[in-house]
């Protein structure tokens, strides 16, 4: 065993059994969203930095895997002034060694370069020093230099708050202050070293100020409230292909998110590139799941797992990116209330099937176990005890209406597998099944629903939805609202 091997094995060992249950004995450290980190093999870890405590903390978060396989980038002048803490710091996290303003020949990038080409991880503090304590100062333009050479790999956004009080830049003495850690979602981005340089700087401020929020145990109003709308309609509706148009058309305005099939981030009439978050990568392969099913009764639970991550990943759209509009393809709370036409086939009367879809939104927890609702459906009683009654109602509703039969024509053009369900007997169940759920959230629980001929050309389809859309969220300030 030659000694670079015995170096690492230590290292690791240091790091696992001695430095981490000291870091968490004596100051405590809370971790959200861990799992943006713990999925991915090799990444660009960026932080805020105000404290000599941050590399600690940072380096506890790592997989064990990942413990000698990751490189802060830091400045050699500054650990050098002692031969003694250059050599623990040194041995303890393998710094990619920084000397400022003696740039190397050639590349400045050269001894970073060659750690991610090896599949490394590098961590930097895109500040390039300890600012003031709880400020978060002006990212250095060579981190957005870095990332435009490598614009496939992965940079996870950490904040860090607690150690600039638990070690601050003037002083030695280590105070037991809690550590809070927030690990936001994988971001990619394209565009000059400039534009990169920004936009990393500003999904750091917004995890900081997510942060202070918890912090001062209040939230601090947002910029906008994010609207939702949801697209229903049949298998070969066309409501995938006009929601998409519809989220890149309203992302001119303002940032949009679309839920679909896949998750996509419009911005300025763009898709913007960005890293799925793992509940997104789940979804995808429990819904492929569902789609080669061979029966309904073998199709039925890997979809309910695809929609509740669904309207999971609603929720996760919206607390790490914070859009101004989610369109989504699709409802889960009210595509399961229309299938129970589907897999039950029976048609609810309208007052139960309200009261069961406010159910299921966390609207009627007045509602005790004896109403007959729960023998109708007793599928409730599970969700209730599951705590699954708090699935999203969206503000608004379109429902694309196509005749089962120009719909299988549809799907029969695109030439892909045709799923289970995806017959004209079935279909027809399922239309009713929508037609009746739009009409029992607009008469019952007062949401706008517009319903349009999706036998027309799609992009008349995506004009008159976009209308709709115009009419109860006025665009350029306008403070009225329709409701159709």
């Amino acid at each position: 065993m030659n000694a670079s091997v015995v170096s690492s094995m230590l290292r690791k060992v240091v790091h696992l059994f001695l430095l981490r249950p000291v870091l968490k004995l004596v100051f405590g450290v809370n971790i959200v969203g861990r799992e943006h980190l713990d999925a991915l093999d090799q990444c660009i870890i960026i932080a805020n930095h105000n404290s000599h405590l941050d590399m600690l903390l940072l380096f506890h978060l790592l997989r064990s895997s990942k413990i000698t396989m990751t490189h802060p980038v830091a400045e050699q002048v500054y650990f050098s002034r002692s031969r003694i803490i250059y050599a623990v710091v040194d041995f303890l996290f393998r710094p990619i060694w920084i000397v400022r303003g003696h740039p190397e020949t050639g590349d400045p990038f050269g001894g970073i370069k060659n750690v991610l080409d090896q599949g490394h991880t590098i961590i930097v503090f895109p500040e390039g020093t300890r600012g003031k304590p709880g400020r978060l100062e002006h990212f250095k333009s060579g981190i957005g230099r870095l990332v435009s050479q490598y614009p496939a790999l992965p940079i996870v956004p950490i904040f860090l708050s607690g150690p600039e009080r638990s070690l601050p830049k003037t002083s030695f003495l280590l105070l037991p202050f809690w550590n809070h850690v927030i690990i936001g979602p994988p971001q990619t981005y394209q565009g000059s070293h400039r534009d990169i340089t920004r936009f990393l700087e500003g999904i750091l401020i917004g995890l900081s100020c997510s942060e202070s929020a918890r912090r001062h145990k209040r939230r601090k109003k947002k910029h906008h409230a994010t609207a939702s709308i949801a697209f229903l309609g049949i298998d070969g509706s066309g409501k995938s292909t006009v929601s998409r148009a519809i989220a890149e058309k309203a992302s001119e305005d303002d940032s949009v998110c679309l839920i679909s099939d896949r998750l996509v981030f419009y911005d300025r009439g763009h898709p913007r590139p960005m890293q799925p978050l793992v509940s997104d990568r789940l979804r995808i392969l429990i819904g492929d799941r569902a789609k080669k099913a061979d029966s309904l009764k073998s199709y039925k639970i890997p979809k309910l797992a695809e929609l509740l991550l669904r309207d999971h990943l609603y929720h996760e759209v919206r607390r790490w990116y914070d859009p101004g509009l989610i369109v989504m393809d699709g409802s889960p709370l009210l595509n399961m209330a229309a299938w129970v036409a589907l897999f039950e086939n029976k048609s609810p009367g309208r007052s139960s099937l309200a009261k069961a879809i406010g159910i299921m939104a966390g609207q009627q927890r007045d509602i005790t176990p004896t109403d007959p609702v729960f023998k109708e459906f007793p599928e409730l009683i599970q969700f209730r005890r599951l705590r699954l009654d708090k699935l999203v109602m969206p503000e608004l509703i379109v429902l694309i209406d196509v005749n089962p039969a120009v719909a299988c024509r549809r799907i029969e053009c695109r030439g892909a597998f045709r799923q289970v369900h995806e017959t004209e007997d079935k279909l027809a169940r399922l239309r009713e099944a929508y037609r009746l759920v739009c009409a029992v959230v607009g008469e019952h629980l007062h949401v706008p629903v517009s319903i349009i001929d999706g036998e027309q050309a799609l992009d008349d389809v995506a004009a008159r939805a976009l209308d709709f859309i115009h009419g109860v969220f006025p665009v350029n300030g306008g403070d009225d609202a329709s409701t159709h």
